[in-house]
């Protein structure tokens, strides 16, 4: 008889731990793709802010503090740094790329706009 109860606590002290240990995994799983959209919504702004430098005909780089991005990272480690590389294509067609790299795996984005300046009009 004894052994039966001794049976049924374990069952519940396990099923208590499985669940805690699937919450924490969970919440591990939600801050990295938080992180990693965080990146991606950043290089979308990159792309965006380097198509509205080409489309005003100046000669301008985007300042590096904004090619940098602490969101999602510790206070000690280093910021994700991005690139972006303008590429004219045919006519006044561009396709902006942004890479940047985490953990060892670069990311990228590419976005292609017809850029129609003032002097094109």
């Amino acid at each position: 008889m004894n052994q039966r109860g001794f049976m049924f606590l374990s069952a519940v002290f396990l099923t208590i731990i499985v669940a805690i240990m699937a919450q924490i995994l969970l919440n591990a799983n939600a801050k990295v793709q938080q992180r990693n959209s965080t990146l991606y919504l950043t290089a979308i702004n990159l792309a965006n802010e380097q198509f509205a430098i080409l489309e005003s005909g100046a000669n301008i780089n985007i300042p590096d503090e904004d090619l940098k991005s602490y969101n999602g990272v510790k206070e000690n480690s280093e910021p994700v740094k991005f690139k972006v590389f303008p590429i004219p294509e045919d006519g006044n067609k561009y396709t902006v790329k942004v890479e940047w790299t985490v953990n060892g795996k670069t990311e990228t984005l590419e976005s292609t706009k017809i850029i129609l300046t003032k002097n094109n009009d």
